[in-house]
């Protein structure tokens, strides 16, 4: 699975944005679900491949934020940071998602999230 080019995504939905985290859904032109969240470490925003399976996973508070990340079907993520794209890879890279370790209904409150 590619990587999240940030310029080649549309925008599904944003799932979170409050004072906590901005959460946002894309979808790049082969339909391939991309998420992207603010990035303590590095520091920037971060996009990252996922899948209908886990994104439910996650919206039914099953699996946290970090784990939507490390269960990611690609290995390699990109983190823009001050404009700048740059490629990292999952397996050498240490990244701290913030509010990684909380749930969809940690993030939010406990309205269910509809995206479809």
């Amino acid at each position: 699975m590619e990587t999240g080019e940030p310029n080649e995504l549309k925008l599904v939905r944003a799932l979170v944005s409050n004072s906590l985290i901005h959460l946002e859904l894309y979808e790049n032109s082969k339909g391939n679900l991309f998420m992207a969240a603010v990035c303590n470490k590095p520091e920037g925003t971060i996009y990252f491949a996922t899948t209908p399976s886990l994104l439910c996973s996650f919206l039914e508070n099953k699996i946290k934020l970090e784990d939507l990340l490390e269960r990611c079907p690609s290995f390699f993520v990109q983190i823009v940071s001050r404009n700048k794209p740059t490629l990292y890879s999952l397996k050498d890279s240490t990244i701290e998602l913030k509010e990684g370790d909380k749930t969809i209904k940690q993030l939010t409150s406990d309205d269910p999230i509809e995206i479809w």
